[in-house]
């Protein structure tokens, strides 16, 4: 896979994002398109009912373009939600929801996410590709206790025929690259 990275300067509620871009195999074999990650979206709905609450890192004009922007993260304390990402492309007309593809290709692709000690966020009941391996476009967050802390998004491609992800891979695993990663700054109250 051909990866093309681009370092985002640090933002208001931002710790550290980095956006990147995934190649998309062409099936008739005229080679790659590249596939441009623009907007990461995390939907969240509460266990019970209620209303749906998300916050996204948004660049839509892509990479070098415009500033992207990183939405605040404010949530209430002792919550349990469904979780729910979302991937878009909005350099394409119309825009292009990269999620569908990240699902398809499930057994190629794992997100990691990783809230910081001091969050007093749990991330748990995460979905699997087709294979029983973690895929993680769907689960549960939970939130604990007042606090502030992070929520780091990374989205992993695994390569090899077939790919060789595996349960216990860390996020930094060299079988896989790096598609995407973010970092919300996240407040519980």
């Amino acid at each position: 896979m051909k990866q093309f990275q681009m370092k985002w300067p640090v933002l208001l509620l931002a710790a550290t994002t980095l956006f990147t871009a995934c190649n998309k195999d062409d099936d008739e074999g005229e080679g790659n398109e590249e596939e441009v990650i623009t907007t990461v979206t995390m939907k969240l709905t509460p266990v019970g009912g209620g209303s749906t609450i998300q916050f996204s890192y948004d660049d839509p004009d892509g990479p070098g373009g415009a500033t992207p922007v990183l939405a605040p993260v404010t949530l209430p304390v002792n919550k349990q939600y469904n979780f729910e990402l979302e991937l878009l492309d909005k350099t394409k007309n119309p825009v292009a929801n990269i999620t569908t593809e990240v699902t398809a290709e499930g057994d190629e692709h794992r997100f990691y996410l990783i809230p910081a000690a001091t969050s007093n966020l749990t991330i748990s009941g995460l979905n699997n590709d087709a294979n029983g391996m973690p895929l993680g476009t769907t689960g549960v967050l939970s939130t604990g206790a007042a606090a502030n802390g992070t929520l780091r998004v990374v989205l992993r491609h695994y390569g090899g025929n077939p790919p060789n992800k595996a349960t216990t891979d860390p996020v930094d695993s060299p079988k896989s690259s790096t598609d995407v990663d973010v970092t919300f700054n996240v407040t519980l109250q």
